[in-house]
């Protein structure tokens, strides 16, 4: 049985759109029993929220999580309804109830929201390159190789949309992340990976 995974909608963004790599979304998906529902199914392109292949690979959940967090919610309640919240929400029943092993946040806000009140997901909580690293060296999901090129994708991605002057960038990683994260780790990878 593949582990549970709840992602924000950034992650799925990201293979799908950003980086334009379904097939290390597809990897993933088959890999973890990645649950979303209809506030993150709504906020995907219409390509890939009505795939069949993503449907078949998704667990959907179509009630509201929003009153587990709402006594710790302090945004506007503009904010109520977006995306990264409701993962917050599924992830905390799933982890209660089933439990969970990633919860993949980038926003900060949203990350920061979860390590100041729910303690119970704060070990699961993730980033997106680090649930990449994870994938390869922890669950062995994928190949060092793989991790490289995703990382390497995202980050050329980055540097294209700052270049071009694109505040939505994949993961939410502006220049600094990537020259003080994203390139010392791909060399980290890449050295690695020549030793084996």
């Amino acid at each position: 049985m593949n582990e549970t995974v709840v992602a924000d909608t950034s992650f799925y963004l990201c293979y799908h759109d950003d980086i334009n790599k379904r097939d290390f979304l597809d990897v993933f998906l088959d890999s973890y029993s990645f649950h979303l529902g209809p506030r993150i199914l709504n906020e995907l392109p219409v390509a890939l929220s009505k795939s069949d292949r993503f449907l078949s690979a998704i667990k959907f959940n179509d009630e509201c999580f929003f009153e587990l967090i709402k006594p710790y919610f302090g945004r506007s309640e503009n904010h109520r309804n977006d995306g990264e919240y409701e993962a917050i929400g599924l992830a905390y029943h799933l982890n209660f109830h089933f439990g969970l092993k990633y919860l993949i946040i980038d926003d900060k806000r949203a990350y920061n929201f979860v390590t100041a009140n729910f303690t119970s997901l704060d070990h699961k909580l993730i980033r997106n390159i680090g649930f990449i690293v994870n994938s390869c060296k922890k669950d062995y999901i994928i190949s060092l190789a793989m991790a490289i090129e995703m990382i390497e994708s995202i980050k050329l991605c980055v540097e294209k949309g700052i270049s071009e002057g694109n505040t939505n960038r994949p993961c939410s990683i502006d220049m600094k992340v990537c020259r003080k994260i994203l390139i010392p780790l791909i060399k980290e990878l890449k050295d690695e990976y020549e030793c084996r």
